[in-house]
């Protein structure tokens, strides 16, 4: 996985639009198809170590390497940096309290309003209990191939492809 992602990182180096490189260092937000061709060819160049206009294995083997340094430092540095903001009384450990306060918070997909809005059928802004029934049923009634009221093992298998 970390070897895809450090390839991905070399690939993208190479093809990286001028513009987010532009855009990132608070340039003009128009650029010109020879700027942004001009981008590209740099970073080619960068990963043609031999300059012999094209990229062999070995270079794109050290393009990898080097991405994967400069992503592990990254990764590294904010990993400390989340580290410090929880280790609140700075004693270089955190404590199972720091780490649990440093959590996100879990949050619902939907608010109560989203919910009320998708179950509530005749809209009187109340979800009855028939209304939250019929939501519920959706999955039943699609294992259910016959509609006999009854899911077998075999439509269950086939249903939910196990």
């Amino acid at each position: 996985m970390i070897k895809s992602y450090a390839l991905a990182a070399a690939i993208a180096a190479v093809l990286m639009p001028a513009s987010a490189a532009l855009a990132q260092a608070g340039a003009p937000k128009s650029v010109s198809r020879a700027d942004y061709v001009k981008g590209i060819d740099t970073r080619f160049g960068n990963i043609d170590a031999n300059h012999d206009g094209f990229l062999t294995t070995p270079e794109l083997t050290a393009a990898e390497a080097k991405a994967s340094q400069q992503l592990t430092a990254a990764r590294n540095q904010a990993a400390r940096t989340q580290f410090n903001q929880a280790d609140t009384n700075k004693d270089g450990k955190l404590s199972i309290d720091e780490f649990l306060a440093a959590q996100p918070p879990i949050k619902a997909r939907e608010t109560p309003a989203q919910l009320i809005s998708m179950l509530d059928g005749n809209k009187d802004g109340k979800i009855s209990a028939e209304e939250f029934r019929n939501s519920q049923m959706a999955p039943f009634n699609k294992l259910d191939a016959n509609h006999d009221g009854v899911v077998t093992t075999e439509e269950y298998r086939k249903g939910s492809g196990k």
